[in-house]
């Protein structure tokens, strides 16, 4: 993936580190409960459970930061300067990366 992700959007980043070009959504959210709280379960776009444990951007991640309007941090962006996770909010935007069929779609 992050080859994918220079190649695409190039090798250069903006500054500060969390801009949000240096950030991409990999169609990865949380399960929230009925009170719209966030579980610590993360699902693919199609709601299968991720079967490995990611690498998270710190120890603290994913924090679940709320913001003052009640908005929880519930999708995850990776980013492109490390490949590490960081749970996110969905407002924000941001390069996305999409999932193609094997055979047709490949990076060499």
């Amino acid at each position: 993936l992050m080859g994918a992700m220079n190649a695409s959007l190039g090798e250069d980043f903006a500054s500060p580190r969390f801009n949000n070009s240096n950030w991409v959504w990999i169609g990865v959210k949380e399960v929230m409960d009925e009170e719209g709280l966030g579980t610590g379960t993360w699902v693919n776009h199609d709601n299968t459970t991720l079967g490995w444990r990611p690498q998270w951007d710190y120890k603290s991640q994913p924090d679940n930061w709320v913001l003052d309007d009640n908005r929880e941090q519930r999708v995850v962006a990776i980013s492109r300067m490390t490949g590490k996770w960081d749970d996110s909010f969905e407002h924000r935007k941001r390069p996305f990366a999409c999932m193609c069929p094997a055979r047709t779609c490949s990076y060499n």
